[in-house]
């Protein structure tokens, strides 16, 4: 079928889905309950939710930006206040109608809720302690700073659109200043945590004190939080009261993280004797939705619970384990929360000139009051004002947590539409610049601290180089079941590089992997048996090698290779959509291996397969693949090949000298046709599969006999693309 009529059918289908009235397509009869009806709408919803935050998070990722602002732009065009609205399909108010108390239907906010509960906890679990408290000190004074000044730029931001809207003084004590300041004070650590594990600066002053900073932040964001739903639950605001759930916040808080801490270990221990790791991984999520639960039963936010939960198990060896078994989870649940926070968007209320003023205005204040508390400090603690900035810049976008607080407001009836956009927008903003100013900042190479970095502070860097990618992978392999023999938990960090964490008890080890060089990042204390450990995979890697010698007879595997069957030759197509008639010679003058090779790399250069500047790379690759093991064959046949960085796609060039040549063929004969077969190491192709095709069709005398009588290219051509 045409695929231009396929592309018509399904405009016209679709058109004809949106445009014809809904009522065409109503029910006569209510055969469906109610709630059949809503379950069935939720799973439409679901799946619509899926596929747009899918789309929106790509086309994002495409243009370099956070994948979480198209997740949430999606659901801003699918949602209630946009597309969702059209009445289609039976569906007489919409796929996704506007409800009274939320925008959405109290099942899609449930599905959110559940959401934000597995992205606090992971934020939990992937709390570096270590690094916190290393640089606990810096972390600490820059995080309490930025809380406050980003606190008070939010409540007064809040404070003005108050009056605004409401048309009465506000107070710093109101719901909704109160909300906006504490909004103001997330920091969505993970945008920066990306950019600075690209830029391999995670591990520099600047950036642990990022990270570092953030827990602090995080921390005392979420206890504010606790402490204003309290207050705003009870309708109370005087000092008293704002003491009182302070008080109990704080106790809940410390006391259940002591707790966790104290216990960590100890859970850790009856989640193993479970043994199953997806086990492991669903009981501690189920541990984290039941603090979850306590905390909201108490009065408090229900994230706050998750993310202790994530906090006291991020200090054990399950970290990793949980993350990896639960991943699937998360990118199921994750990108469904962002989604429905733009859904809560309402177009009409938020997109007026007031609100986008509002929005620019708590915007700016937003970034300024995390610069001005972070930056500010950070000069009196050894950074220098490039490294102050770094800081700055890094402790600046909000994210998750921000839009967790906004939606618990929203839902709570504690701020409406108008405020709920202008969270969102200034989420939107400040995760939009991060990484375009945060990138810029870290190109420099020059330092961010006042003093040097003394050789007891630095990192312990441990780097082996490897000749070849083939070489790299393998040693991958082996390097990794050797930490986990030894008891490690390996978790695959999901950026661009290739990053594993590993971790066992208290020892951490960051291991990255390039086909130029594995390296390591670890402590001190680490290094002797990271030395030790690969040192002997390198030995059983060498005895892995010895006993394949020992056992394999490669002899007779390459004379197998040419035992074929009667089956059918390759099909005239097959060959010729490789096979350029240029790149076929029957007089080839080379009077050694060397010079053949050269001559049919030429043929390559002939029919433009190949660019000049990639000769010599090609000729090192194809005679390192001779110096492993002859090529040659028997009955003439020679299939010099390699796999080469120097073609995107499969080359193959033919050449034949019918006085033949001595080419290491196995029954020592000389080798007459040649077929020289290139392939990319980046992009595979299915070379193995075309040279035993070749090979089957090579195992006929005949068809040998016939290839050897040609008499110029053209015929030999003809030949090898026709059978």
């Amino acid at each position: 079928m045409n695929i231009k009529f396929i592309k018509c059918l399904t405009l016209s289908f679709l058109f004809f889905i949106f445009f014809i009235p809904a009522d065409l397509w109503a029910s006569d009869t209510n055969v469906q309950s109610d709630f059949v009806h809503r379950i069935n709408l939720f799973v439409f919803q679901v799946s619509l939710i899926i596929i747009a935050a899918w789309i929106g998070g790509m086309v994002f990722k495409k243009l370099h930006l956070p994948s979480v602002l198209g997740e949430i732009i999606s659901g801003l065009i699918i949602g209630p206040f946009g597309l969702g609205s059209i009445r289609f399909l039976g569906f007489e108010e919409g796929i996704f109608p506007v409800h009274p108390q939320l925008p959405i239907s109290i099942e899609l906010y449930d599905l959110a809720t559940i959401a934000s509960i597995i992205l606090l906890f992971f934020a939990g679990l992937q709390t570096d302690i270590r690094t916190f408290v290393k640089y606990s000190k810096a972390g600490s004074i820059i995080g309490i700073f930025g809380v406050i000044f980003s606190f008070v730029a939010g409540d007064f931001v809040g404070i003005l659109l108050g009056n605004h809207l409401l048309g009465h003084q506000v107070s710093f004590f109101d719901p909704i200043p109160l909300f906006l300041g504490v909004i103001s004070t997330a920091t969505s650590v993970g945008i920066s945590a990306r950019i600075l594990s690209e830029k391999q600066k995670i591990n520099t002053p600047e950036g642990v004190t990022v990270l570092s900073a953030a827990v602090i932040d995080d921390v005392l964001g979420i206890i504010i939080l606790a402490i204003i739903i309290g207050m705003a639950k009870k309708g109370e605001f005087s000092l008293l009261h704002v003491a009182m759930i302070s008080f109990k916040a704080l106790i809940m808080w410390l006391g259940f993280t002591i707790l966790g801490f104290i216990y960590a270990q100890r859970i850790s221990l009856f989640l193993k004797k479970l043994k199953d790791r997806r086990k492991i991984a669903l009981m501690s999520f189920a541990l984290a939705l039941l603090l979850a639960g306590i905390f909201e039963h108490s009065g408090l936010a229900m994230i706050i619970g998750a993310y202790i939960t994530g906090l006291s198990l991020s200090k054990t060896d399950l970290c990793y384990v949980i993350q990896d078994k639960l991943d699937g989870i998360y990118r199921f649940l994750v990108p469904i929360f962002f989604c429905v926070m733009g859904m809560l968007i309402n177009f009409n209320q938020v997109f007026t000139e007031m609100v986008l003023k509002f929005s620019l205005l708590y915007t700016a204040f937003a970034v300024l009051g995390k610069m001005a508390g972070c930056c500010i400090p950070a000069l009196f603690l050894d950074f220098n004002w490039r490294g102050a900035l770094r800081v700055g810049i890094g402790m600046v976008p909000r994210g998750e947590v921000a839009l967790i607080i906004a939606g618990i407001g929203l839902a709570s009836g504690f701020i409406n539409e108008e405020i709920f956009g202008v969270t969102v927008i200034m989420t939107f903003i400040t995760t939009l610049i991060t990484p375009l100013l945060l990138d810029r900042l870290l190109a420099s190479s020059k330092p961010g601290i006042k003093k040097k970095i003394t050789a007891e502070q630095e990192a312990c860097f441990i780097t082996y180089d490897m000749p070849s990618e083939e070489t790299a992978v393998l040693m991958q392999d082996k390097v990794i079941d050797a930490f986990e023999r030894e008891g490690f938990y390996i978790h695959h960090a999901d950026l661009p590089q290739d990053i594993y964490y590993m971790r066992k008890d208290c020892a951490f080890i960051t291991y990255r992997y390039s086909p130029q060089m594995l390296s390591f990042d670890c402590s001190i204390n680490d290094e002797p048996f990271i030395r030790t450990l690969f040192f002997e995979v390198i030995a059983e890697f060498e005895n892995f090698i010895s006993n394949l010698k020992s056992v394999t007879d490669k002899e007779q595997i390459r004379r197998q290779l040419l035992i074929g069957h009667e089956k059918e030759l390759p099909q005239r197509g097959e060959i010729s959509k490789v096979l350029s008639p240029l790149a076929v010679e029957i007089d080839l003058k080379g009077r050694n291996k060397k010079e053949i090779v050269k001559e049919l790399i030429n043929l390559l250069l002939r029919s433009q397969q190949l660019l000049p500047e990639n000769y010599q790379r090609v000729l090192d690759d194809i005679l390192c693949r001779e110096e492993i093991m002859s090529t040659g064959l028997q009955d003439g046949i020679a299939f010099p090949h390699a796999r080469t960085d120097a073609v995107r796609e499969l080359k193959v060039a033919i050449g034949l000298k019918k006085d033949g040549l001595n080419f290491g063929a196995l029954d020592g004969k000389p080798s007459k046709l040649f077929i020289l077969v290139l392939t990319p190491k980046t992009n595979p192709q299915p070379y193995i599969e075309f040279m035993a095709k070749i090979n089957q069709s090579l195992t006929k005398e005949k068809y040998r006999e016939k290839l050897y009588s040609s008499k110029n290219n053209s015929e030999l051509y003809r030949y090898i693309i026709g059978g």
